[in-house]
């Protein structure tokens, strides 16, 4: 450790808990360590279960199960619901595409959250982009992809081990987020990993309830400071990165980075922020007269797009296939619209402001 007579080394995401050694070799006298606890990992041991409805006896309880149970039901009632894992083989034509739609889910999700996401940044992106296609043909990384029809409405890019998987980015579509497709995706992921013999999934680093709830096992992610002792620089040096890096974990803990993602999201999008619209719904006995309603087609018309969350929400309630409801728009009343179930028995009327 001569080199570091002046110096100081940060070795960033030590995993403690896969340390099977001492940090520094004890010749080496004056050499010492701060480690900083930044954050916090989850990861679910599949070992510990034979199948997935074995460890949704261990992760939730009874009356969770019957929701998720449910949620699943009315996705595949409502959608031509199914997924795919892309490990081994895949179109470049196909994967680049997929990435794209990737990039659009993160953005839709992170523009209702209103905050900045490190992933969406275009160069961090475009090195994610790079790399995942060659690994993604090597096993060592995968797409795993929910569709409804041929849209994807949840992705998850995935690196893997010999017999682990560790979950890198995920982003679903808030239209869809009646049905909690979230955890049903995570779920549906969990459940390929029992069907072909992975015994760790690893949610990685970052706080999310989700990932508390669903791990079997809690860990923390390091980071270590090594310095020469002897060194007055070098123990300086140490000595203000370990500081450093304790400030950033005290405010992550009181979560002043969320208001910094939050702001920063401002900054770079203050021409185009716009006021939430306000959505009235309303349950109606009949359908108003037809000379004042047009047809819409979701499926070729994109300009009403932003009607699609709403119509999601109807179909959870009304437990209608997507093909078979019907959607108008009013003349009569501006910004007004009518969703129905095929048989008019189940009717609502939507106004937006």
């Amino acid at each position: 450790m001569g080199g570091l007579k002046n110096k100081a080394l940060v070795i960033y995401d030590v995993l403690a808990h896969a340390q099977k050694t001492h940090d520094i070799p004890e010749t080496n006298k004056k050499t010492r360590v701060y480690k900083s606890v930044q954050y916090s990992g989850f990861l679910i041991n599949l070992n510990k279960f034979e199948n997935l409805n074995e460890y949704m006896q261990f992760a939730f309880g009874r009356n969770s199960r019957m929701k998720m149970r449910k949620y699943s039901r009315k996705l595949n009632q409502c959608f031509d619901f199914k997924t795919k894992m892309f490990f081994g083989e895949i179109e470049k034509k196909q994967f680049d595409d997929l990435f794209d739609q990737f990039m659009n889910l993160l953005e839709k999700r992170y523009s209702q959250k209103q905050i900045m996401h490190n992933n969406m940044q275009l160069k961090e992106w475009q090195f994610y982009k790079k790399v995942a296609y060659p690994l993604i043909l090597k096993k060592r990384a995968s797409l795993f992809v929910v569709y409804d029809g041929e849209t994807p409405i949840a992705i998850t890019y995935n690196y893997h081990t010999k017999n682990s998987i560790i979950d890198a980015i995920t982003a679903f579509d808030i239209d869809y987020s009646k049905f909690n497709i979230g955890y049903i995706t995570n779920l549906s992921l969990l459940d390929w990993c029992f069907k072909n013999n992975i015994n760790t999934f690893d949610f990685s680093k970052g706080f999310y309830e989700y990932k508390k709830r669903m791990s079997t096992s809690e860990y923390n992610f390091e980071y270590h400071i090594i310095y020469n002792s002897s060194s007055f620089i070098s123990k300086t040096l140490a000595f203000c990165y370990y500081n450093y890096f304790e400030f950033k974990s005290f405010l992550r803990k009181r979560n002043y980075n969320e208001k910094f993602h939050q702001l920063t999201y401002k900054l770079n999008h203050i021409r185009g922020l716009r006021p939430k619209k306000n959505i009235l719904i309303e349950k109606i006995d009949s359908l108003p007269q037809k000379d004042n309603l047009i047809s819409i087609d979701l499926t070729e018309d994109d300009n009403f797009c932003f009607l699609r969350k709403v119509i999601n929400n109807f179909l959870y309630v009304s437990e209608s296939p997507f093909e078979e409801i019907n959607t108008f728009k009013r003349k009569d009343i501006s910004n007004a619209y009518i969703l129905s179930d095929s048989n008019f028995e189940f009717i609502q009327e939507v106004k937006i402001a």
